[in-house]
Formats: C-alpha cells, structure tokens, sequence
C-alpha cells in the first residue's frame, strides 16, 4: 500500500463497492495501463479479489473487490511498526 495511487485506487473501490476497470477509472484519474498495473499489484498482496481469477477470464469483465479484512490487518501491522510495538 505504499504507493498514493495504489491507496486511492483502494479508497475509491471501497466507496464504490464491486467495480470493473472501467467503473473504476471513472473515480481515478489514472491512465488505463498504470491502473491495471496497479490493480495486479494490489491483487498479489491480497488486498483486492478479481472475478472471475487470473487465468480464467476469457473476455469476460473482471470485477475487483477490496479484501476490508486484509486491509485492516496490513493497517494494523504498519502501525505497530511505526510506534515501535
């Protein structure tokens, strides 16, 4: 999460709720590729669930969801590391 883009692709796809790539370059304003690139990023670490998965997509629309859970955890952590916990 320590990129802006990647922290407002998340916030944005929070508020919205279940977005496609293209619902969700609407709310961002970041170009297509470097959105794509960002949502993989964000796939990788668990923090975002694409459906249909990787590899199973076959010109279907993908749907990214925010993994809340996932977040708080990775929140949570970053905190206890900056106060020395």
């Amino acid at each position: 999460m320590g990129n802006r883009a990647r922290v407002e692709i998340l916030r944005r796809l929070s508020m919205l709720g279940p977005s496609t790539i293209g619902r969700l370059q609407a709310a961002v304003d970041i170009s297509r590729p470097s959105l794509n690139r960002h949502l993989d990023i964000l796939a990788q670490a668990g923090l975002v669930l694409t459906d249909p998965p990787a590899g199973m997509r076959h010109g279907k629309d993908v749907v990214y969801v925010v993994q809340s859970a996932r977040v708080r955890e990775l929140t949570k952590q970053y905190a206890s590391y900056v106060v020395g916990a």
